[in-house]
């Protein structure tokens, strides 16, 4: 996948001015435009020129009637004024030649009304014809904390110095992003950059991921997203994220996808806006939060840069109670607990009371207030076991110097290993707070309940695993394939294409397909029937009856004319009465296979970022179970195994509990062939159902027993 943008644009005049203008300027330090001078005029070493014409002076600095007066040149403008004076001063900044405007004006496309939508184009066609770089409208504006080029009018940093730091957030609320940046800097965390994109006119969050994902001096990247411009370019920009190792940490809201009820498909209702952002951010190494709180959590983790190799955890705790509580968690993560190696234990059994226990979790008891070096020695004991991946220690109301001896301990061992070390300070404010703030600063992750660390542990598993894996190539299907023949039926089928002919152009791929033909009446049917001998299936063939068995126009393994003559007429008449309007083309007649496991197949054309395949447990429950993974196309080999293996019925298609093993390899090649066209026909394909796809012992392969497409609409 390809983006769409070729030219990275350089932020610098933007991101690093060495020259501000604050258009609008204000003698009212706590205004809209007089914050913004107030913060600059504190340490900002750069250019500082405030302009309106109606001062000669504001807040102690001369003040310019107009951009155009500024002696020097300007990298960057903060423009402060009524949308009705903005595009005059718009032009005054372009013939200036300054570099980079900030808006804070609003009543552009966030607003309701035509006028608004009116004022937004007018400001793309002069972003479009000057290339100047603009941040917002409708934005709280940028902060560089070591430059100190403050240019926001945001009220936190009124009282407040944040911490300098290697973190960047890109938020497109400016009040919430800000909001973000305090419970954060509480945490820990210290930032380079703040950026509030507002309703993006001009840059977008993608340009501004572009340009951090390859800045040296930004080493993690969080983001508050609502929605992307130009989805596609995701895709590279966690290709540049992975080379570098950097993490982007992303809490994306609205994500419900609107008229999600009025899919036709089982697979257009499983793979809703939601769905799809969820598989894009995985395929791409994008960490998804949840909600603030989990964002902060990941950032704290994450920004210590050790992430585990393997998913097996030690814990070590004063309390035998926490232990059990921690290893329950881990498991709900998806993290192991393993045995330890009998030399780990004997060597902390020379270091635990004998009515302690080297099993793991390893309770050292309270016995840790006479010995406080326990801990230190019991974490560098057990990192040396190659089965022990990352080490969790439980700590609880330590207080004073004590608190502040086992803090120090923890992060000495964290410091000399590569593996992540964690702490768990179960109590209130009261307690720790010394040993708390030494953890902070040198950066060993903690957190008060069992449940945050585990799901910062797992989720730096996955990161740890995605940056393990190869490069892959997508799959390439040596079938020849008559292209023009299939555009051919596609163009002639109507908007919603039927089981009979949707599985003529799966044959087309070489896609294993049922033997079947359409029958007029009874006696047709019966005539079919004979020609394909043994048991067959009647199922009603119309593109307005999608789901047969709700319609009770379907019957299984007949075998006699009586049989089929009776099941024909039931069909048609059950048909009618579910849909009197429905058109018929007939009843087909489709070999009966028996054995196998059913399974889905299905693809979704996303209007942000193209087909979406799925894969899941077949048949009609398999809307409620929801058991199904994703991709966004192109699909790889390795992503079609992983794919099939994340089902949580996957051990149904390997030979659980004595059951045979399914054809896997054949369900991968389904996979990729249905991929491929999808890929080949994105322009004409909304929606595919296989469904079921009746997969058969291994190497017998698959066969498609249902399935519809659903055309896009032109």
């Amino acid at each position: 996948m390809t983006s769409k943008s070729a030219d990275i644009k350089d932020l610098s005049p933007i991101a690093r001015p060495r020259s501000v203008a604050i258009i609008g300027a204000s003698n009212n330090e706590f205004s809209v435009s007089g914050r913004p001078l107030k913060y600059l005029r504190r340490e900002f070493k750069g250019g500082i020129y405030p302009v309106n014409p109606r001062y000669e002076e504001i807040q102690g600095l001369k003040c310019y009637p107009s951009i155009k007066d500024v002696p020097e040149a300007v990298d960057t403008a903060l423009i402060a004024v009524s949308i009705d004076r903005l595009f005059a001063i718009l032009e005054e900044c372009a013939e200036k030649e300054v570099k980079s405007c900030i808006i804070v004006t609003s009543g552009f496309a966030e607003v309701s009304d035509e006028t608004g939508a009116v004022y937004q184009k007018q400001l793309k066609d002069f972003i479009e014809r000057t290339g100047m770089l603009v941040c917002g409208p409708n934005c709280i504006g940028m902060v560089n904390l070591p430059l100190k080029a403050i240019t926001t009018f945001s009220p936190i940093f009124e009282n407040h110095s944040f911490a300098e730091g290697n973190v960047a957030l890109v938020s497109q609320s400016g009040a919430l992003g800000h909001a973000m940046v305090t419970i954060a800097s509480e945490a820990g965390i210290g930032f380079n950059f703040i950026i509030s994109s507002g309703n993006e006119a001009g840059l977008t969050t993608e340009d501004y991921l572009e340009f951090l994902v390859q800045d040296p001096e930004t080493e993690m990247i969080l983001g508050y997203v609502e929605g992307f411009r130009d989805a596609n370019r995701i895709y590279n920009i966690g290709s540049k994220a992975r080379e570098n190792s950097k993490p982007i940490i992303i809490l994306k809201v609205g994500k419900s996808q609107v008229g999600q009820k009025a899919a036709m498909s089982h697979t257009a209702a499983l793979t809703g806006s939601s769905a799809i952002y969820n598989t894009v951010f995985r395929q791409t190494g994008i960490i998804e939060a949840q909600d603030i709180d989990e964002l902060v959590d990941y950032a704290v983790g994450f920004r210590s840069k050790k992430y585990p190799k393997g998913s097996g955890l030690a814990i070590v705790t004063a309390s035998g109670g926490a232990g059990i509580l921690m290893a329950d968690k881990a498991e709900e993560y998806g993290l192991s607990v393993p045995e330890l190696k009998p030399e780990t234990r004997s060597q902390l059994e020379e270091i635990i009371p004998a009515f302690g226990s080297s099993m793991n979790p390893v309770d050292v008891t309270g016995q840790i207030l006479n010995d406080t070096t326990m801990f230190k020695r019991c974490i560098n004991i057990l990192l040396k076991d190659p089965e022990i991946h990352m080490v969790v220690v439980m700590l609880s109301t330590a207080t004073g110097s004590l608190a502040e001896q086992m803090a120090n301990d923890i992060a000495d061992v964290a410091d000399s290993t590569d593996k992540p070390v964690m702490v768990i300070w179960s109590s209130g404010a009261r307690f720790g707070d010394n040993g708390k703030q030494i953890l902070a600063e040198r950066k060993v992750p903690c957190y008060q309940v069992p449940s945050k660390a585990c799901r910062v542990l797992a989720a730096m598993k996955r990161y740890q695993d995605f940056l393990d894996s190869k490069h892959k190539e997508p799959l390439i299907n040596d079938q020849p394939i008559d292209l023009n023949l299939v555009l051919e039926i596609l163009e002639q089928a109507p908007q919603t294409i039927g089981e009979y002919t949707a599985k003529r152009v799966l044959k087309q791929y070489g896609i294993s397909v049922t033997k079947e033909e359409i029958a007029k009446n009874a006696e047709e049917a019966v005539s079919i029937a004979r020609k394909i001998g043994g048991p067959v299936c009647l199922k009603i063939e119309s593109p307005d009856i999608l789901h047969k068995s709700e319609a009770k126009a379907i019957r299984l393994n007949l075998k006699s004319d009586d049989e089929i003559i009776s099941a024909f007429n039931e069909i048609m008449n059950n048909a009618n009465n579910y849909n009197s309007n429905a058109w018929i083309n007939g009843v087909l007649v489709q070999e009966m296979i028996t054995g196998g496991q059913e399974v889905i197949i299905g693809i979704n054309n996303d209007p942000q970022f193209g087909p979406v395949i799925l894969f899941g447990l077949g048949g009609i429950f398999v809307e409620i179970l929801k058991d199904v993974s994703r991709r966004v196309l192109p699909l790889t080999k390795e992503g079609a195994y992983e794919m099939v293996k994340e089902i949580k019925a996957y051990p149904l298609l390997v030979g659980a509990r004595g059951r045979e093993k399914m054809d896997i390899n054949a369900i991968v090649d389904t996979l990729f062939k249905v991929g491929q066209l999808a890929g080949d026909f994105k322009d004409n394909i909304a929606e595919l159902d296989i469904n079921p796809l009746l997969v058969l012992p291994t190497g017998q392969g698959v066969k498609v027993v249902d399935s519809i497409i659903i055309k896009k609409t032109k």
